[in-house]
C-alpha cells in the first residue's frame, strides 16, 4: 500500500538526514554539523568537537554565530552568510573563528542550504575545516617576503643615501675648490692693480716702469672683467636666461675675429696660428657674438695649454646638414680619466693649490651650454698628457632653437684691444650722473680730454636741477643710485619737451638680463667697467643725431 505524498517526503528527508549523520560521523578532520532554518545547531560530529572544543550537549540549540569574532557579529556576517546560502544554494568563505576557550583559528567554511522536495527550507549543512597551519605558514612566508623587501628597500635607501652623500660631498668639494679658485683668480690681478696704483703717485713719469705700470693695471682690470663675465654667463645659463640673437651670419669673418682676439697672446708665446677653412663654408643661422665667444674660448684654452713654440689650427668645414669648427693644438693634452669631465662647470685637472694655469674652470662648460643652445654638440679628443687636444663643435646649418632677441651685449663678451686714442667729442655738452665719485671722475676726465664740455653730478636731483638751466647733448646716467635710480630719472627727463633732442645713455654694472625690459627707453646701453676709449667711440656714433 502506497503512503500519502507528505509521508513519503518526510521519510525521504529522514533517510537523507540519517545518511548525512553517518557521513558526518565518518569524517573526523572536518567540523560538520546541521543548523535549523534559524541557524541553531541540530547535529554535531567528532570533528566539530575536536576543532571547536564544544561537546554536543554544550552546543546543541545555540546559534552558530557563537563561533564568530565580535567584529563579525556586529557586522551581521553570520546572518548575511545564511541569506547568501538561501539565495545561491551555498556559500564558501575563509576567516577567523572562535573556539570554546576563546582562541582563534583560521577556518575554511562551506554552508549549503537544505530544501525538501516542496522547496521548503529545512536547515543548513555547515562544513568547517581548520586551516590555521596553512594560514600561519602563509603569514610567515608573507612576513619573510616583507622582511626581505624591507631589507632590500633599506639597502636601496642606504645606497641612495650614500650616493646622495657622495654627490653632496663632491658638490661641496667642487664648490670649495671653485671659491678657492675664484678668490685666487680675482685677487691675483688685484695685486697688480692695487700695487701699481699705490706706487704711481710717487713715481716720475720718466721712470722706465711708469708705462708698464699703466699697462699692467689695464691688463689686470681687463682680466678681472673677463672672469666676472664668465661667472655672469654661468648665472644666466643656470637660471635659464641665456638668450640668443639669432640671424643669418657669414661664418668665416666670425672665425677670423675670434682668431685675431687671441693672436697677441699666441704671439707672446711664439705659438703658430694656422687656419684650414674648407671652400664654401658659407653662412649659417646663429648668434654671431656667441659663436665668436665659443671659438674664442676654445682658442684661448688652446693658447693657455700650448707651450712656447707650439701650433694651433682653427679649421672649419660644411657638410650637408652641419657646420663643423675644430681647434687642434700641440699642447699639454688631457688625461684620459679627466676627459669625460672636461666640459663640467668648475672642474679642472689641477687643484687650486697646485695650479699652473689660471682661470675658473668655466670656459669649456660655457662653450658646451652655448653650443647646445644652438642645437649643436661639442666633443673633446686627446691621446693623453703631452699629446695635444682637439675640440670639435658641430652646429646644425639651421639652428634648432631660435630664441627671442635679447639685450645686445654692449660692453660684454670677448676682450679686445682698446682703440689707440680717444674719439673726438669737440663741442659736445655732456652731463654725467653717477653716485660713484671715482668712476664719475674718471669718465668726466676722459670726456674732457676728448674735447667735450662736461658737468658731473652725483644724484638724479642734481641732474634735474642742472637741466632746468642747461640742455645737454648727451646725458650719461648710472642705473643703481640711491633715492632716485636711473630708470626714474630717464622717465622724468623724457617728460621734458625741451630735452627731445637729448640722447640718454645708461651706465650699469647689472647683467644684461636684469635690465632688458627697460633698454628701449635708452638710446644706448654701456656696461661697466667702462673703457674710456670705447666710451668716446660710442658717444661719437650718436653725433649725427645730436641737436
Amino acid at each position: 500500500m502506497k503512503l500519502p505524498g507528505k509521508r513519503i517526503a518526510v521519510e525521504r528527508l529522514r533517510q537523507s538526514e540519517e545518511m548525512f549523520r553517518l557521513l558526518v560521523e565518518s569524517v573526523k578532520d572536518y567540523a560538520i554539523f546541521v543548523l535549523d532554518p534559524d541557524g541553531h545547531v541540530l547535529t554535531w560530529n567528532d570533528g566539530a568537537q575536536r576543532i571547536k572544543q564544544y561537546k554536543f550537549e554544550e552546543i546543541r540549540g545555540k546559534h552558530f554565530s557563537v563561533f564568530y569574532p565580535e567584529v563579525d557579529k556586529r557586522a551581521q556576517k553570520p546572518e548575511r552568510e545564511l541569506a547568501t546560502a538561501i539565495r545561491e544554494g551555498r556559500i564558501e568563505d575563509e576567516g577567523w573563528r572562535i573556539r570554546k576557550d576563546g582562541t582563534r583559528f583560521w577556518a575554511n567554511v562551506v554552508i549549503t542550504a537544505l530544501f525538501d522536495e516542496t522547496g521548503v527550507l529545512r536547515g543548513f549543512a555547515k562544513v568547517t575545516r581548520d586551516m590555521t597551519t596553512r594560514k600561519e605558514a602563509e603569514e610567515a612566508r608573507r612576513a619573510l617576503l616583507e622582511q626581505r623587501e624591507a631589507r632590500v628597500e633599506a639597502e636601496e635607501q642606504k645606497r641612495s643615501a650614500e650616493a646622495s652623500y657622495r654627490a653632496a660631498q663632491e658638490a661641496n668639494r667642487a664648490k670649495d675648490e671653485f671659491l678657492m679658485t675664484l678668490s685666487h683668480e680675482l685677487r691675483t690681478p688685484m695685486t697688480a692693480i692695487l700695487g701699481w696704483a699705490r706706487m704711481l703717485p710717487n713715481m716720475d713719469r720718466s721712470h722706465p716702469s711708469f708705462g708698464e705700470a699703466i699697462a699692467a693695471i689695464g691688463r689686470s682690470a681687463k682680466l678681472q672683467a673677463a672672469l666676472i663675465d664668465d661667472v655672469l654667463d654661468v648665472s644666466r645659463i643656470v637660471s635659464g636666461k641665456l638668450r640668443l640673437n639669432v640671424d643669418n651670419i657669414d661664418v668665416v669673418p666670425v672665425l677670423h675675429a675670434a682668431l685675431e682676439s687671441v693672436r697677441p697672446s699666441a704671439d707672446a708665446k711664439q705659438i703658430t696660428l694656422v687656419t684650414a677653412f674648407a671652400p664654401q663654408v658659407g653662412t649659417t643661422t646663429a648668434d654671431a657674438t656667441r659663436l665668436q665667444q665659443i671659438v674664442w674660448n676654445l682658442m684661448s684654452n688652446a693658447v693657455k695649454f700650448t707651450p712656447r713654440g707650439g701650433r694651433i689650427e682653427l679649421a672649419a668645414r660644411r657638410t650637408a646638414s652641419q657646420l663643423e669648427v675644430s681647434v687642434t693644438d700641440t699642447g699639454e693634452g688631457i688625461d684620459p680619466e679627466f676627459l669625460p669631465h672636461v666640459f663640467e662647470a668648475f672642474r679642472q685637472a689641477e687643484t687650486p693649490s697646485t695650479r699652473v694655469f689660471g682661470g675658473l674652470g668655466l670656459g669649456l662648460s660655457i662653450v658646451r651650454y652655448m653650443v647646445e643652445a644652438h642645437g649643436g654638440t661639442v666633443t673633446a679628443e686627446s691621446q693623453g698628457r703631452g699629446k695635444g687636444a682637439r675640440f670639435c663643435v658641430s652646429l646644425p646649418i639651421r639652428a634648432l632653437r631660435q630664441a627671442e632677441p635679447s639685450v645686445s651685449r654692449r660692453g660684454e663678451g670677448i676682450p679686445s684691444e682698446a682703440p689707440a686714442s680717444l674719439a673726438s667729442l669737440g663741442g659736445m655738452h655732456i652731463l654725467v650722473v653717477d653716485d660713484d665719485s671715482e668712476g664719475r671722475e674718471m669718465i668726466a676726465v676722459a670726456l674732457r680730454q676728448a674735447g667735450a664740455v662736461v658737468t658731473a653730478v652725483s644724484s638724479a636731483a642734481d641732474a634735474l636741477a642742472h637741466v632746468d638751466r642747461n640742455y645737454p647733448d648727451i646725458i650719461l646716467t648710472d642705473i643703481a643710485m640711491p633715492h632716485t635710480d636711473g630708470y626714474a630719472l630717464q622717465r622724468q627727463l623724457r617728460a621734458r619737451s625741451e630735452l627731445a633732442n637729448t640722447r640718454i645713455v645708461a651706465l650699469t654694472a647689472f647683467p644684461a638680463s636684469a635690465v632688458a625690459a627697460d633698454e628701449k627707453e635708452f638710446d644706448t646701453y654701456l656696461r661697466k667697467p667702462i673703457d674710456p676709449f670705447e666710451l668716446t667711440i660710442k658717444l661719437r656714433e650718436l653725433v649725427p643725431v645730436v641737436g
